[in-house]
């Protein structure tokens, strides 16, 4: 299956706002198996939004546009893609109906302007929004299908549960799914990991990729599930070569991972005085999400609040630091020296520091 997804909004091309939309629906793809084959952003402009429509059906079975769908003079995708079908636009009484008990239960008056959002191809099958006043709607034409969606994220992941999951999984059931298995490398280069990796992957005819989202250097290795079995001895020989350096595997997110283990701790306290913004930057979005009603505090210097559990990080020297976790009567420390020691490396340093310090804390807690 063949996927490319269509974003659609003067906002996105002016860089007012990040197409976050293309990466959500694309990681969800790939918990199918389905890896999407192209990302494209057009601004409100009609004849580039119906070039963009015939480019993504031209190179993918399925396309997932996202955009447009308000009552505002900008917001014509509906029209972009009747014209593209070929069809008229017909007004969907349901929809009106939706978006007036929306509207109204929290006290807005509906207006004239926003009737063209209940209008649809005639083909069209809506899906209701339940976060949201503007309905989604797939058709299928051309031998493609085509999901068109609102742009709020949070209305997009409504729609994508409520209906596009199931249709997904019953239309991958038969796919031979992509697998990918990534490694999580810390204190080495790019090119000395990449180096490590091609030696103990000379003669695998496998898919490789690297990125670099600092201070990890990741490793990945692309397969289909029907390869698994010849390719667990690349798998197991990577494993083996990257060891040394590997911190994390398969996409693990060590911050949203001790988040998750400090849901039952009711206050918590963490001090940093090694890494500057790093490790703040790293923790405070996975602690309000996972303790959103606890009692926890964050600063770069002593914080007098006790806590049932603390955290602390304080520099030693200026390339290492001290990482300690007190908690239920017990305390455990370690040292960290980073491998980055130049004057010019600074950041990198603090970088590097803040995820030991994470995955130290990760590992201690069990």
């Amino acid at each position: 299956m063949k996927v490319s997804i269509l974003g659609i909004g003067t906002e996105l091309t002016d860089g007012q706002i990040i197409n976050r939309n293309a990466s959500w629906i694309s990681q969800q793809l790939k918990k199918s198996g389905v890896s999407t084959r192209l990302h494209l952003v057009v601004p409100d402009e009609r004849g580039l939004m119906r070039q963009g429509i015939e480019f993504c059906t031209a190179e993918a079975d399925v396309v997932f546009v996202t955009g447009g769908l308000g009552p505002t003079t900008d917001d014509f995708t509906r029209d972009i893609i009747a014209e593209w079908l070929g069809e008229p636009l017909e007004f969907h009484p349901p929809s009106w109906d939706h978006l007036t008990a929306r509207l109204t239960s929290r006290g807005y008056a509906v207006k004239e302007i926003q009737r063209q959002q209940c209008y649809f191809p005639r083909t069209a099958k809506v899906l209701f929004n339940s976060e949201g006043t503007a309905n989604a709607f797939t058709v299928n034409a051309q031998g493609k299908t085509v999901f068109v969606l609102p742009g709020p994220p949070r209305e997009i992941e409504a729609i994508w549960k409520s209906d596009i999951a199931a249709w997904v999984q019953q239309a991958t059931q038969h796919l031979d799914p992509v697998v990918t298995r990534s490694w999580d490398t810390l204190g080495r280069g790019e090119s000395d990991i990449a180096t490590i990796a091609e030696d103990a992957l000379q003669g695998a005819e496998v898919e490789k990729g690297y990125r670099v989202h600092l201070p990890y250097v990741e490793v990945k290795l692309t397969y289909k599930k029907s390869q698994v079995p010849e390719m667990q001895k690349w798998v197991d020989q990577l494993d083996k070569a990257l060891a040394p350096y590997t911190a994390l595997r398969d996409g693990t997110d060590v911050a949203s991972e001790l988040a998750k283990k400090l849901t039952l701790i009711e206050s918590l306290k963490v001090t940093d005085t090694a890494t500057g913004t790093y490790l703040w930057q790293r923790l405070t979005l996975p602690l309000r999400s996972f303790m959103e009603k606890k009692n926890w505090h964050f600063g770069n210097e002593f914080i007098l609040h006790p806590a049932q559990m603390e955290l602390h990080l304080e520099p030693l020297g200026e390339f290492g630091a001290i990482v300690t976790l007190n908690y239920g009567g017990r305390s455990l420390k370690e040292t960290i020296t980073s491998p980055y020691t130049t004057a010019n490396m600074q950041e990198r340093a603090k970088q590097f520091i803040a995820e030991k310090a994470l995955l130290f804390w990760y590992q201690s807690l069990g």
